[in-house]
């Protein structure tokens, strides 16, 4: 088993099989498949060192129905890694058996048109279509450069959230520019799926193409795409150009700090959801909640497991993809914790944490409303 076999060896060896990453699981939560937890995870990579002949197809499979939350690399009392070995696995896994069909087409999708879906280039201008001229400049040069992200630009369910927060930031005068067409994704997607030389590339053109705008600082409602660039970028890119990388919740946080949005009373009762890429990949915890509770009228109750020990809400690790059906029993989980807390909103500042919550939130027929944070904000602005 390749890569770095040696390596992931050692690390799953660590795994003393204590147990504790069962409570911290949402796969195992959902499923108590002992496959679908890190303790069992570690179990099959070893063997798959070990036994060539036990790296097959079920190994794949299970090893691509991790979500990647981190959760139980988080909480390990041995030091373990879960989910970097789960990512060595992968690419081990592509290396030994090829690409599952799935990922093939993303890859393929990506290497083409620069995006997942397969859509068109100029489709990442359809979001912003309907609002006034003039709102959204495109490919200009300025302070700020807004990276939308595949999902925002090109799922119609999700166009809102580039939408408000193009508004947020007007309203409070910033120089902004989006790449537009030339936009590409990020290459998250393909360094989950171990596809980790695909995605070098793409990553080594976006830095081309946002130094080209002179922009200052890039700015993105995606976790996954503002860990990518904030954490990812600059080991695998050398000569990374000297640019500030921003969530929007830290910039939204700021902005009305600094008194440039102005609110006005919203009587109502939310919590919010801590998304993987943004929390414990990424830190970000205090901003999204300086934002809700900035606007008056706003309670923030807090969900059984927040921050650090968030739940993943199902759309983590490509795990969508690869099994759409745990993705769901994943976001119905997530659901029941929200609907406890008695909010009538779950607000989160993720996209697609927004689309799998509000699938849930369908399937269970739960009174819950499912908002992104910009969405939110944007309704409380005088």
């Amino acid at each position: 088993m390749k890569p770095n076999s040696n390596e992931l060896l050692k690390d799953v060896l660590k795994c003393s099989r204590c147990g504790s990453c069962q409570y911290f699981c949402p796969s195992y939560s959902a499923t108590k498949m002992e496959t679908h937890v890190a303790r069992g995870r570690n179990q099959l990579i070893k063997h798959g060192i070990k036994d060539p002949a036990s790296f097959n197809d079920t190994l794949a499979t299970r090893i691509n129905q991790c979500l990647l939350c981190g959760n139980c690399t988080a909480n390990c009392p041995s030091g373990v890694l879960p989910d970097e070995n789960v990512k060595k696995a992968r690419e081990a896994c592509i290396e030994q058996l090829g690409i599952q069909k799935v990922l093939g087409s993303v890859s393929e999708y990506i290497d083409s048109v620069g995006n997942i879906t397969g859509d068109k280039r100029e489709n990442r201008l359809l979001w912003f279509e309907n609002m006034e001229p003039g709102s959204v400049r495109v490919n200009e040069k300025a302070e700020y450069i807004y990276f939308t992200g595949c999902v925002p630009a090109l799922y119609p369910s999700s166009y809102s959230i580039p939408q408000e927060f193009a508004k947020l930031m007007n309203k409070a005068g910033l120089d902004w520019t989006v790449l537009g067409a030339n936009e590409t994704c990020c290459g998250h997607p393909l360094i989950l799926g171990g596809l980790k030389d695909q995605a070098i590339k793409i990553m080594q053109q976006n830095v081309k193409d946002i130094a080209a705008t002179g922009a200052k600082t890039l700015v993105t409602t995606c976790p996954s795409c503002y860990h990518s660039w904030k954490k990812v970028y600059p080991e695998y890119v050398k000569d990374m150009p000297a640019i500030e990388v921003l969530h929007s919740t830290q910039l939204l946080a700021k902005l009305v700090k600094d008194g440039k949005l102005k609110l006005k009373e919203t009587n109502t009762v939310v919590t919010y959801h801590d998304s993987c890429d943004l929390g414990r990949r990424s830190g970000i915890y205090n901003e999204p909640r300086e934002v809700i509770s900035a606007v008056p009228g706003v309670t923030l109750k807090e969900m059984k497991f927040n921050r650090a020990g968030s739940f993943c809400c199902g759309g983590g690790g490509n795990l969508e993809m690869n099994d759409p059906e745990l993705s769901g029993k994943v976001a119905s989980q997530k659901v029941d914790l929200a609907v406890k807390t008695g909010a009538e909103t779950v607000v989160t500042a993720c996209q697609q944490c927004k689309r799998t919550i509000a699938g849930g939130v369908r399937a269970k027929r739960a009174k819950i409303k499912v908002m992104d944070i910009s969405e939110f904000l944007m309704g409380a602005v005088e």
